[in-house]
């Protein structure tokens, strides 16, 4: 049996405990950024409630406010092909459209294509420069490839225009979190709950960011409150899931693992968690573990089982 006792564990960097809550969440293992999919987010411009596959009306038969509203819709159920020709139509219709340059550059989000999305976010500004979903959109392509002084610079805009908006609040806290000034960005989580506690991602936020400050129990109670919200989703699960190893209580981990991944996939997942923390032997058991229990195909246990006997040869290398 793995035991867990947090509060003994050797220091570990920020940055290198950070990117090990994101990159076993629901991953298992993949070493992404943390700020590419750790956080909930309720987009501002997807919210929308035309149902698009209702829609049947050509494209050519719509007026530019119908195919940006369709255009949203299509975003909102993540069918980025239609939601792109319903911008791209509206815009051709009437190119002083500020809203379809904004639907252009969500869909180039969703799709990873940052330097567009900032093109059709910065074309959707010069049209309407108090436009704050343009705003929040520039500075979300601009924090998503690493350009933290400019996205400062860009969500001080957004600022300057509503400094109580909570996805303003959100996003000038994400790049205080990528800066490690997670004690600048965690009042900021705090005014976005206490502004809207019924949504989910405001409670899963503020655990991220107590989690990362090693508060545990506060980070459980955050993310409680936000399963209690969202029962479904398996992200907050997941955070759940490592703030509960993180704080010393193995077994709730390993069963709210089993529930979301499969339970090779948990082992995988708290192996990796704990690999983070530099606890090397813990680590390798939890990893053997996920290799018994799929010998055959669960490669990226045996992936991971490699980057740790790495990191322990690199740990044991004497420096020069």
């Amino acid at each position: 049996m793995l035991c867990c006792i947090a509060r003994f564990c050797p220091p570990v960097s920020k940055t290198l405990l950070l990117s090990g809550f994101i990159a076993l969440l629901a991953l298992c293992g993949c070493t992404k950024s943390v700020h590419n999919v750790s956080y909930s987010q309720n987009d501002v411009s997807s919210m929308q409630t035309l149902a698009p596959e209702d829609d049947t009306t050509p494209l050519q038969n719509k007026s530019p406010d119908e195919l940006v509203a369709t255009g949203f819709a299509y975003l909102a159920s993540q069918n980025l092909k239609i939601a792109d020709m319903h911008f791209a139509a509206a815009v051709k219709k009437d190119p002083t459209k500020a809203e379809a340059y904004v639907g252009l550059g969500r869909t180039q989000i969703l799709k990873g294509n940052y330097n567009a999305a900032l093109f059709a976010f910065n074309k959707a500004k010069e049209l309407k420069p108090d436009s704050l979903s343009a705003i929040i959109g520039a500075t979300q392509a601009l924090r998503s490839e690493g350009k933290l002084d400019a996205a400062v610079q860009s969500i001080n805009a957004a600022m300057a225009i509503n400094p109580e908006n909570i996805y303003v609040l959100r996003e000038l806290a994400m790049i205080y979190d990528m800066m490690g000034k997670e004690n600048l960005s965690a009042p900021l989580y705090q005014e976005i709950v206490k502004q809207s506690p019924d949504i989910s991602a405001s409670h899963n936020n503020l655990g991220l960011n107590y989690m990362v400050r090693g508060m545990y129990p506060e980070a459980i109670m955050a993310f409680l409150q936000a399963h209690e919200l969202d029962r479904d989703n398996s992200r907050i699960k997941n955070n759940l899931a490592s703030a509960y190893l993180l704080n010393g209580e193995h077994q709730h981990a390993l069963n709210i693992f089993k529930g979301t991944v499969g339970e090779a996939a948990a082992y995988n997942n708290i192996g990796y968690l704990y690999m983070t923390q530099m606890r090397f032997d813990e680590a390798e058991e939890a990893f053997k573990q996920a290799l018994r229990l799929k010998p055959s195909f669960y490669v990226r246990a045996q992936e991971n089982m490699e980057k740790l006997h790495e990191m322990r040869r690199v740990q044991q290398t004497p420096a020069q």
